[in-house]
C-alpha cells in the first residue's frame, strides 16, 4: 500500500503486514491486521458517519466501529479507518437486509440531521458530489434544473442523462404525496451489509441522507430488484411500510440519476431501470 502515508499509518496505529483489498462492501478499502483503511473524499460526511457508527446500537444489527486517530479524529489526511468485521455481501438475503434497514431506521430516528445532508445544490458540483446531486434530483419536482448545475452551459446532455430525464418524466407524475417527516437514513444499505451464517448482519458504513423512515428499506428493495437478486414479490412482503409506493419511486429515481451521472456506469443498467420501473408501477 504505497499510497498510504506513513503518518496516516501511525495516526491509526496500523501495523505492518499483509495488505488485502476488501472490495465493494468496504468501499474498496484495505485490510491491514484488524484495521480497514479507506479514502474519505468528504471528511465532514465521513466523520459524521463514523460518529454515528460509534454510538448507535440498532436491534439485531451490528455496525462496524470506527478507529479514531491518536488525536481523536475520525479522518486523517483524507483517510478513515474501521475495525474489520468478517462477512460477505450475500445477494440471496435481500429480505433480511430490508428488515435490517427498518431496524437501522428505528435507531436513526432520534438523531439530529446535519445541515450538509439537506443543503441545496446551488453551484456547479464536482464528481465526488454525484450521489448528493442524484439524491436531491430524485426528490425534486424539477430534477433537470439540479442536474444542469454540473454541466457546462454549452454542453449537450449525454444520452444517459436524456434517458434518465425521460424516465423521470414518466415516474414523477406517479409519485404519491409522502406525509412522513424526514429523518436520517442510509443510502447504500444493500452494498454495505455483510453476513456470516446466522449471525446478526454487519453494516460497514453509513451514507447519510434525510428521508422518511422507510426510505432505507425501499432503496434496499430497489437495489435488490435492479441486481436481479430478489423477486418482485418483495414489494408485497413489505407492503406494510408506510408510503411504500412513493418511497420506491423516489429510490428508483435516485438510482436512475446515479446511473446517468457516473462516468463508469453499467451499460446494462438502463434496461434494468426500465424493467424495475414497470414492476413497481404495476404494483
Amino acid at each position: 500500500m504505497d499510497t498510504l502515508p506513513d503518518h496516516v499509518r501511525a495516526a491509526f496505529h496500523v501495523p505492518t503486514g499483509e495488505v488485502v483489498n476488501l472490495g465493494r462492501a468496504w468501499d474498496n478499502g484495505w485490510r491491514v491486521g484488524n484495521t480497514v483503511l479507506m479514502p474519505a473524499q468528504q471528511p465532514d460526511v465521513a466523520s459524521f458517519a463514523a460518529k454515528l457508527r460509534e454510538q448507535l446500537k440498532p436491534s439485531h444489527v451490528r455496525l462496524a466501529r470506527p478507529v479514531r486517530a491518536t488525536d481523536g479524529r475520525y479522518v486523517v489526511s483524507g483517510w478513515r479507518a474501521s475495525i474489520f468485521e468478517p462477512g460477505q455481501l450475500q445477494a440471496g438475503r435481500v429480505d433480511e437486509t430490508v428488515v435490517a434497514a427498518l431496524r437501522l431506521a428505528d435507531a436513526l430516528a432520534g438523531e439530529k440531521i446535519p445541515s450538509f445532508v439537506q443543503s441545496a445544490i446551488s453551484k456547479a458540483w464536482e464528481e465526488h458530489q454525484v450521489f448528493a446531486v442524484a439524491d436531491r434530483a430524485a426528490w425534486s419536482n424539477d430534477p433537470e434544473q439540479i442536474l444542469s448545475l454540473g454541466l457546462d452551459g454549452t454542453q449537450v446532455a449525454s444520452p444517459a442523462v436524456e434517458s434518465a430525464l425521460k424516465l423521470a418524466a414518466r415516474l414523477l407524475p406517479l409519485v404519491p404525496p409522502i406525509s412522513a417527516p424526514d429523518q436520517l437514513s442510509h443510502a447504500d444499505m444493500l452494498a454495505t451489509t455483510i453476513y456470516v451464517g446466522s449471525q446478526d448482519p454487519v453494516v460497514t458504513e453509513l451514507a447519510p441522507v434525510a428521508h422518511p423512515h422507510g426510505y432505507t428499506a425501499a432503496l434496499t428493495m430497489v437495489d435488490g430488484l435492479l441486481a436481479d437478486a430478489v423477486d418482485g414479490g418483495i414489494i408485497n412482503r413489505f407492503g406494510h411500510i408506510p408510503d411504500l409506493m412513493g418511497l420506491l419511486l423516489r429510490a428508483l429515481l435516485y438510482r436512475t440519476f446515479v446511473h446517468c451521472l457516473l462516468k463508469e456506469a453499467n451499460p446494462e443498467m438502463s434496461s434494468r431501470l426500465q424493467s424495475v420501473s414497470d414492476l413497481i408501477i404495476r404494483g
